[in-house]
């Protein structure tokens, strides 16, 4: 013999479960507007530098090359006094030394900024002017990105 299959209906929802239900997708939608909020406040965003109230794109490209020129004379203690305190510490020669190896190990003998982009990027409410340089080596091309604080400060230093 054939069972039948039993029909089982749940019974209609009470009015709590209904106000938890609903208190429970208000609570979901008001974490997700925060969190969407939190996201797009860490993002960085960027604008062209000409439009800056803070930086002066002529000066950001002057300091961006005067790094290069620091870097290729292996000025160290003019790279200290451009930079922020924390990054001070990491501009010796090892340490420049092994940054330049990672990318290529003879660079040759520097020929000539080839490019410098700029913009304004501001991150969790901190903003920096950024640099992107290429520079022209005998061997290899150079691209060093450079974040510079509102005091102008070195903050950031990448080679690639």
């Amino acid at each position: 013999m054939k069972k039948k299959k039993q029909v089982v209906f749940q019974p209609a929802q009470t009015e709590e479960q209904k106000r938890k239900r609903i208190r429970n997708i208000i609570i979901t939608a008001v974490v997700l507007v925060i969190a969407a909020t939190a996201c797009y406040f860490a993002m960085p965003k960027n604008k062209d530098l000409s439009q800056s109230s803070i930086f002066d794109k002529a000066e950001v490209e002057a300091m961006a090359e005067q790094v290069v020129d620091y870097i290729n004379e292996e000025n160290f203690d003019g790279l200290k006094d451009m930079s922020v305190e924390d990054m001070s510490s990491i501009m010796n020669k090892e340490r420049m030394d092994e940054a330049k190896a990672r990318v290529s190990e003879d660079w040759g003998a520097f020929q000539s900024v080839a490019d410098i982009t700029t913009t304004e990027v501001t991150q969790r409410g901190v903003t920096a002017a950024v640099a992107y340089v290429t520079a022209d080596y005998e061997n290899a091309e150079i691209h060093f990105t450079f974040a510079f604080n509102e005091d102008m400060e070195l903050a950031s230093l990448g080679i690639q």
